[in-house]
């Protein structure tokens, strides 16, 4: 495709520009993206005034999982070492932590599951060994 500018001041013809169709075939096509992506933006601009492109609540989150609370352990006896004292309590997560003093003189941390009552064990602090 090629064409013309036009006539200059004296009537002779310019010259002939090769390229001329392909700028005016692009120039209708980057025209037409234009619009069309405007159409786009203003569609989704009414949908978000207007409500309709949101979801009802019930259908866009599933269903939770049904999650019953631990059941209290009610009333438990939970050994402890003979003749120890209980120094402290700590509650952490599920764990409860109760710290002793042993017989021995040593301290000792008695785990134990809190949704349950479940002894985990006894840790006993010592002296590390010079």
């Amino acid at each position: 495709m090629s064409g013309t500018i036009g006539e200059g001041p004296s009537g002779e013809k310019r010259r002939e520009v090769p390229y001329l169709g392909a700028v005016k075939i692009a120039s209708v096509v980057m025209g037409v993206m234009i619009l069309v992506g405007l159409a786009v933006i203003g569609v989704t601009i009414a949908k978000r005034l207007s409500g309709a492109g949101e979801e009802s609540p019930t259908a866009a989150a599933p269903a939770p999982a049904v999650v019953t609370a631990p059941q209290a352990p009610g009333d438990l006896t939970v050994p402890v070492p003979t003749g120890a004292r209980v120094l402290s309590t700590a509650l952490n997560g599920r764990r409860l932590a109760v710290t002793l003093t042993l017989p021995d003189g040593r301290t000792g941390v008695l785990l134990i599951d809190a949704d349950t009552g479940d002894r985990l064990g006894l840790l006993t602090l010592a002296p590390a060994a010079p």
